[in-house]
């Protein structure tokens, strides 16, 4: 006995991975894509960044953000890291969280900087 609901040969499972993959492309894209005046040419993507002023994190490799800075000791004296300088209780350096790693671990401790 046929599914009335189905017709053209599609199995139940097929219609069901395929509104899978169409949900899930549109959580993704649908967030971050912004055109103006309705132009597929001058879309632009928005990145939305709330992680707070001292939070640490694992990162892999050294490419991270610009508004995070290695935890590895370093002075932090500049202006724009007085909201930071706040957050770690007046210290003017950088908690040490990279110390005694190999050459091999590509994995640093970052935390958050400054705000955009």
């Amino acid at each position: 006995m046929k599914n009335k609901f189905l017709h053209n040969g599609f199995s139940l499972l097929e219609v069901m991975m395929a509104l899978v993959v169409v949900s899930i492309m549109l959580a993704v894209m649908a967030p971050v894509l912004i055109t103006k005046d309705s132009k597929a040419t001058e879309a632009s993507v928005q990145i939305v960044d709330n992680t707070p002023i001292g939070a640490i994190i694992a990162w892999y490799g050294t490419n991270y953000p610009s508004d995070w800075l290695p935890a590895s000791g370093q002075p932090i004296t500049e202006p724009e890291y007085a909201v930071l300088r706040d957050v770690l209780g007046g210290l003017d350096t950088l908690p040490d969280l990279n110390a005694g790693k190999d050459s091999n671990n590509s994995t640093i401790w970052i935390i958050k900087a400054r705000k955009r």
